[in-house]
């Protein structure tokens, strides 16, 4: 079972509320394509802060002159930052955007998450 944080937006034009779902724990496709992921996902400001820090580290790593090997391991280690933190991000973002976040639930997936909060919202 899966830990999803739920987040529900209850002020927009449409009477039924817009919920979703973000997963507790590591992102792996945050881990291996960060930008992209954050383009993907719609997360703006996320993708202009990886972009913006990835061309701040590469100017930092350029100017004393580090070498491949140690290139990689300061790459791979924001990557690691972004994987961890990927989720929190998310969570920031949908803050940002008029999302609350209402519960926390365990489901086996994604979809199961959503029939679960979607039951609980008929029967409130």
């Amino acid at each position: 079972m899966k830990i999803y944080t739920v987040h529900i937006q209850k002020f927009g034009l449409d009477p039924e509320p817009d919920v979703r779902l973000v997963k507790e724990g590591f992102n792996w496709a945050a881990f291996v394509f960060s930008l992209f992921w954050a383009l993907m996902k719609g997360y703006w400001w996320v993708a202009l802060s990886i972009f913006a820090l990835s061309m701040a580290i590469s100017v930092f790593l350029g100017v004393f002159g580090l070498d491949l090997f140690g290139q990689a391991v300061v790459n791979i280690s924001f990557n690691m930052l972004l994987g961890i933190y990927a989720n929190d991000l998310a969570r920031w973002t949908l803050r940002r955007r008029g999302y609350l976040e209402e519960d926390v639930i365990s489901a086996q997936s994604v979809d199961h998450g959503l029939q679960l909060v979607v039951s609980k919202l008929q029967t409130d």
